[in-house]
């Protein structure tokens, strides 16, 4: 014998599956934490060892997690907009649905390499600000796409506003020209990884 949900048993649905979703974004929270947080440096702290800031490697994974602590630092300050305390994962996903429009999770998740699973926590995390919405796709009914809200297109520039404020205090000793060229040279190595790099830089632009 079948039997049919009611509108209480959907309701109870819907809430498990955020419930879900928010302990899986409690989780991979946790996980990218634990793997990246530092303790500030002291004027006392001993010095690092020579020999691993010899491989540029190690330096960038240094230099990630610097970018990881301060990040997390203007995220949890006083006052910080639900915009501005996104992580990079909700700032990829809004920035790929604005700029290839409505996608499938998979779409997602082949696009920007995430692992399904943690795909799951962030796109529930952009649902219930309001920055995305689940569709009936129009290029196959049968399945769900998400789109970009207004909300999330303006929360959308509200993080990269607040991207160029942390890579401003990231590479304070740095000066405009010698940013462009760690970036493009970041570029090119990553390119020799995954050849999408090649073409899709705003900068390659004419000068």
């Amino acid at each position: 014998m079948t039997v049919k949900a009611g509108a209480g048993g959907g309701q109870r649905a819907d809430d498990a599956r955020r419930a879900t979703g928010e302990v899986k974004a409690s989780r991979v929270d946790r996980r990218v934490g634990r793997r990246m947080r530092m303790s500030e440096v002291r004027p006392d702290s001993p010095p690092l060892p020579g020999r691993l800031l010899r491989h540029p490697s190690a330096v960038l994974f240094l230099v990630m997690r610097e970018a990881f602590r301060l990040g997390q630092r203007r995220a949890q300050r006083a006052g910080a907009s639900p915009a501005e305390a996104m992580r990079f994962p909700h700032f990829a996903l809004l920035a790929c649905l604005d700029e290839f429009g409505p996608a499938s999770q998979k779409e997602v998740s082949d696009r920007l390499r995430f692992d399904a699973s943690d795909l799951v926590a962030f796109v529930d995390f952009l649902e219930r600000a309001g920055f995305v919405v689940r569709r009936r796709d129009e290029r196959d009914r049968r399945r769900y796409a998400l789109q970009l809200t207004a909300t999330g297109r303006r929360a959308l520039r509200q993080r990269d506003e607040e991207a160029e404020r942390l890579n401003e205090e990231l590479f304070a000793p740095l000066c405009p020209e010698e940013r462009e060229q760690l970036r493009r040279l970041l570029l090119r190595a990553l390119a020799h990884h995954d050849p999408r790099v090649l073409g899709a830089d705003p900068g390659d632009g004419p000068a």
